[in-house]
């Protein structure tokens, strides 16, 4: 009978239980772009908006919305900052959007929809894999010029020039 007891309190406790909820305390997307001198990487972060997510969740799904103002990215360097900016068309477009929505976990993997619009164009992927990492979620993904039609950068008639590849990830931290 003891065994019987504790076997069905281990089941119910919450440690056993399998984790359908996430607690957001940050957003934050990452921009890694590759240039002729080497690499650069462009930040923005969200601090202090918490919100829950919840996984395989029946009835309305959660979605999660953030517009984030391109003038605030930042990647360490004036000029740096100053080409991204530009090169993003800043002043036409303003703000980047990211909708990550449709949270499932398949296989112990979670799985979501993330729709980026960014210079006017809408990319959507409707089968990002997110990979948990010690601070949450992290959604990786390769963007390029073409994607957003937009032409790589080059400077100095063309002695620096930046590679047509970024990588983007979005992570969504506790």
């Amino acid at each position: 009978m003891h065994i019987l007891i504790l076997w069905i309190s281990l089941i119910f406790s919450p440690g056993f239980q399998e984790r359908n909820q996430l607690i957001i305390t940050k957003q934050k997307v990452l921009v890694q772009g590759y240039t002729s001198l080497g690499k650069f990487n462009c930040d923005f972060e969200i601090l202090g908006k918490v919100d829950t997510l919840n996984f395989n969740s029946r009835g309305t799904q959660k979605i999660m919305e953030f517009q984030i103002p391109v003038k605030n990215f930042s990647c360490g360097n004036f000029l740096i900052t100053s080409d991204f900016r530009s090169t993003l068309k800043a002043d036409e477009y303003p703000y980047a959007k990211v909708v990550v929505k449709n949270f499932r976990e398949k296989s112990g993997k979670i799985f979501c929809h993330l729709s980026v619009n960014l210079v006017g164009k809408r990319l959507e992927f409707p089968d990002l894999m997110l990979e948990k990492v010690p601070d949450g979620l992290s959604g990786k993904l390769i963007l390029n010029f073409q994607m957003l039609e937009l032409t790589p950068p080059n400077k100095f008639g063309g002695l620096v020039s930046v590679e047509d590849q970024l990588d983007l990830e979005v992570v969504l931290g506790i």
